[in-house]
C-alpha cells in the first residue's frame, strides 16, 4: 500500500530552524546593544546635577547577558566609577539567569540620593516602551 513519501531530509529542517534561531539571536542582541548605546549616551550627556568628581557618570553603563553571561557591555575606562558601575551590574545579573536580559545603571552609590533630590541621572534615558515596542516591530527575520 502506497503512502507519501518525503522529499525532504529531516537534517535539512533542523538546519533551516538553527539558522532561524541564530538570526532572532542576533536580532535581539543587535536590539539590546541600540537601547544600551541609546541610554548610555543620554545619560551621560545629561547636564542636570554637577559631577564633580567624574565618577557618577563614569558609574553609568550597561551590559547585556545571554543566558546569565555578560556578551557585551559599555563602561568607561579606567575610572572608580566604571569600576562601582561594573560590580552592580554584575550583583544584578545574578537574578537573570536565562534569556536575553539589558542592564542599565549607574552604580555609584549615591545615584539615588542625586535622583531623589530632583536631578536626572538615568531615570530621563529609560527607553520608553512605545521606542520599544517600535523598535521590535521593525525586526524582521
Amino acid at each position: 500500500m502506497g503512502g507519501i513519501d518525503a522529499v525532504f531530509k529531516n537534517s535539512r529542517i533542523l538546519n533551516a530552524f538553527d539558522q532561524l534561531n541564530e538570526r532572532a539571536e542576533w536580532k535581539a542582541l543587535e536590539t539590546l546593544r541600540y537601547l544600551g548605546e541609546e541610554f548610555v549616551n543620554k545619560a551621560r550627556l545629561l547636564n542636570t546635577y554637577r559631577d564633580r568628581t567624574g565618577n557618577l557618570r563614569a558609574s553609568i553603563g550597561y551590559i547585556i547577558l545571554k543566558d546569565g553571561v555578560v556578551v557585551e557591555e559599555n563602561f568607561e575606562r579606567s575610572n572608580d566609577g566604571s569600576s562601582k558601575g561594573k560590580e552592580v551590574a554584575a550583583k544584578l545579573s545574578d537574578l537573570y539567569p536565562s534569556g536575553f536580559v539589558l542592564i542599565g545603571v549607574a552604580g555609584m552609590e549615591y545615584s539615588r540620593y542625586v535622583e531623589a533630590k530632583g536631578y536626572d541621572v538615568i531615570s530621563g534615558s529609560e527607553p520608553e516602551a512605545s521606542e520599544l515596542k517600535s523598535i521590535w516591530n521593525e525586526i524582521s527575520l
